[in-house]
């Protein structure tokens, strides 16, 4: 067998590469080879005599040969050999979901085997992304026979796609209670899976599952559907794998889990190294009495889910519940394919969602919920991408069932859904095929296609033939208009070869407010004439319309020959967004008006939200220009912070500008932390305008204690702080207060700073 490098006590270890000869055969010559590199087994090459001398070997070799770091290395018995072992999790085969992935790229030459319970790697193709790895690895071949010594076997990584993507050799041997390997490291993403043993309680074939929605906690007694637990034999094991697939850990209200009495777990469940441990399961007979007719209860810890051994409940009114903690433990559905807006691309779903495991799961990408519109078929991730019909649950809802299509189709399943608050979990199971997929919304404000060109403008008009635009065979996507109002436009445009088409089109009804999300709406593509412009419907387009707040997004499919979109013209556009000012200073908002429609400034509106209407006497300092889009803000103070909306009713077009006052002295930090005895300096701005006179700036140590002797020492401007050799007696809150004036009014502001002992830090976080 090969030898690894610097193995056998030696640098260069020399190992037969070939077989020992029998005691028939005499003295045969064979070769020796030494390893030396990590990768190189066959770096050196000599001749070697052998004789089988019945019990034992003896070797005649030129020890001469060669003046380096060699050694001529002893088998072994692998199966009695201190070999390596692998104890891992992650390595289960049932290990999947949440699992953190992982790879054997790291992993050693040399010989394992598997500990911790697990017995061998399993024979067949598992699951894609089980075993904690995206490329999970199995022995293609059946593992060798007691007697059969050490075989070659081949060991298979498989993907989303296929079973045996990639593969390496192997040896293995089995050594009667175990099978010992030699292992390789991996590419990247492969690694060596592990079954546990037949015996186990967590093989597949060694608990009964029980997947009766009825035992969740939220499910009432239902007296025209009862159920009996004591019909489950005792000794035998159980799995629950509907909900969280656990049994809870307190009491419910009596006459949940689809029983008279709900059953509960009194202790936390195991953790994966503890093996089979004992629990009692007792159960809720009134609405404050629990604890009641207890039994024992064995459960194990199986990696991804746990099994039971139960006893028999007292009567068919005592039953089993099932925890229903979605929120915490659904599983992530996160494939950017998935996302309603991406076209199908061949072979990038795999086996789709035909495989997906029965369970919650949260849509984390995108919106994070289903759609809950027809979407496009191929799109989404498959064929048929699904939807949902009713509405999405509030947090206050609970669980919720709905029902799930599959576009292009008439093919519905059942699902449930829960509003955890920010985000919703689904309980989904396997599809019917590879073609019906678990699709997942997205904010198409974020994904529509942009439309940028000046002459979709209503008012453009293009003067001659050779100047026409077309979005003909565009193609079907989600679009946004970044001209003009970033709007479709609402009215037919009066002369032809507006919007620089022949044939121009706008929408024949009003757009969306941002709450209506998605809906259907009309487009008019208009004929090409001068006039009768409202009889203006050459052909209708059905589309789609999102508002997304600043702007909308439309999903167009233009069939059209010499036809184009309008959009309305006209924006705002207000600088700075922020503005961030000092007491007593000008801040200045400057706004732009672009729109070759005739404006009227008395149109504009400026408020300061959540107060009042521009102009007012309580903000006398603000003035506004003649065209109503400048904003001078004098001698700014606390009553100007705030948002401030430029909004023109006529065309409901608005904008944001926010001000934000700096505080008027600031600290350079708030904490300060010395040494004992160190000396510390401390730094404040003063953000008023103009800069207040030092006797208006005041020190004191809290409470109100007024700085003297050698120890304190000032800026000249009284700004900054020095405090020489501090001990406990300087340490702690010192205030800066500044007084000024701003518009004919006094202001007094103040910050606190604090120095603090770093001995005194330490024993705080001592005591913490």
């Amino acid at each position: 067998i090969q030898q690894e490098y610097l193995s056998c006590g030696t640098q260069y270890p020399g190992w037969l590469n070939g077989e020992h000869p029998t005691v028939e055969e005499g003295v045969v010559l064979r070769t020796i080879s030494f390893t030396t590199a990590a990768t190189s087994y066959t770096g050196q090459n000599a001749n070697i005599y052998i004789k089988n001398c019945g019990g034992f070997m003896v070797y005649s070799f030129n020890f001469n040969w060669w003046n380096t770091n060699w050694g001529l290395c002893v088998d072994t018995d692998v199966c009695k050999a201190s070999v390596q072992e692998l104890d891992e999790d992650h390595r289960l085969v049932n290990a999947w979901g949440n699992i953190a992935q992982s790879d054997d790229r790291s992993l050693a030459r040399g010989w394992y085997r598997f500990a911790n319970g697990f017995e061998k790697m399993p024979e067949k193709c598992p699951i894609a992304n089980s075993c904690g790895s995206y490329k999970p690895g199995y022995l293609s071949q059946p593992h060798p026979e007691i007697g059969e010594g050490i075989v070659e076997r081949k060991v298979c990584f498989g993907d989303a796609d296929q079973c045996c993507s990639s593969s390496r050799d192997v040896l293995v041997k089995n050594c009667g209670t175990q099978f010992v390997y030699r292992l390789y490291p991996t590419t990247t993403y492969e690694k060596y899976c592990v079954e546990e043993s037949s015996t186990n309680m967590c093989n597949d074939n060694a608990y009964t599952e029980l997947d009766d929605d009825w035992r969740g906690e939220t499910v009432a007694y239902d007296n025209d559907n009862r159920h009996d637990d004591t019909q489950l034999t005792p000794g035998n094991w159980y799995r629950f794998t509907n909900y969280l697939g656990r049994m809870p850990e307190y009491s419910m209200s009596v006459y949940s889990c689809g029983h008279y009495y709900p059953g509960y777990l009194t202790a936390a469940h195991p953790a994966r190294n503890d093996g089979i441990v004992n629990r009692v399961i007792c159960w809720s007979t009134s609405m404050t009495n629990e604890g009641q007719a207890c039994r024992n209860a064995r459960v194990r810890n199986c990696g991804s889910y746990y099994v039971y051994q139960m006893e028999k409940p007292a009567s068919w009114q005592y039953g089993f519940c099932v925890a229903q903690d979605q929120c915490a433990d659904a599983r992530d559905m996160d494939d950017r394919w998935r996302l309603v807006v991406n076209p199908t691309v061949s072979g990038q779903s795999g086996a789709a969602d035909q495989n997906t495991k029965k369970g919650w799961y949260r849509l984390d990408i995108g919106h994070g919920t289903m759609p809950l519109y027809e979407p496009d078929t191929n799109y989404g991730g498959a064929a048929y991408p699904s939807w949902m019909l009713g509405e999405l649950p509030g947090p206050d809802d609970g669980e919720v069932e709905r029902t799930a299509r599959f576009a292009g189709t008439s093919h519905q399943m059942t699902i449930r859904v829960k509003s955890c608050g920010e985000y919703y979990v689904y309980w989904l199971q396997p599809t019917p095929n590879a073609n019906y997929v678990w699709s997942i919304d997205t904010d198409v404000c974020l994904h529509a296609y942009p439309l940028a060109e000046e002459w979709r403008n209503m008012f453009y008009v293009s003067e001659t033939e050779d100047d026409l635009h077309t979005d003909y065979k565009k193609g079907k996507d989600w679009y946004r208009f970044t001209t003009g109002f970033q709007m479709m436009a609402e009215s037919p445009p009066g002369p032809q070869f507006s919007c620089g088409t022949k044939h121009p089109a706008y929408l024949n009804q009003p757009h969306p407010d941002v709450e209506n999300g998605v809906v259907p709406r009309e487009v008019c593509i208009k004929e090409n004439e001068e006039t009768d412009i409202y009889q203006a419907c050459l052909q209708v387009e059905n589309i789609r319309v999102k508002n997304c707040g600043d702007y909308y997004t439309y999903q167009l499919n233009p069939q059209v020959q010499d036809m184009a979109y309008c959009v309305y013209n006209r924006k705002t556009s207000c600088e700075p967004k922020v503005v961030h000012a000092k007491y007593g200073e000008l801040a200045v908002v400057n706004c732009t008006l672009n729109s070759e429609k005739d404006f009227d400034s008395s149109e504009v509106e400026w408020t300061k939200l959540n107060s009042v209407t521009l102009p007012d006497e309580s903000l006398s300092n603000i003035e506004i220009s003649d065209d109503s889009l400048l904003l001078n803000i004098n001698n700014i103070a606390d009553q100007n912070a705030g948002v401030y909306a430029l909004y023109i009713p006529s065309t409901a077009t608005s904008e944001l500008v926010e001000v934000i006052l700096y505080s008027a002295v600031e600290a350079g930090q708030k904490y300060y932390i010395v040494e004992e005895g160190g000396d510390v300096v401390i730094e404040t701005t003063i953000n008023v305008v103009p800069t207040p006179a030092a006797d208006k700036i005041s020190w004191v140590k809290v409470p109100n204690k007024k700085l003297s002797g050698d120890k304190y020492e000032m800026s000249d401007d009284k700004s900054s702080l020095t405090i020489s050799g501090v001990t406990a007696e300087e340490a702690g809150t010192y205030r800066i207060s500044v007084e000024f004036e701003v518009d004919g009014k006094t202001y007094n502001k103040h910050t606190d700073v604090i120095v603090q002992l770093e001995e005194e830090e330490e024993e705080e976080g001592a005591r913490m």
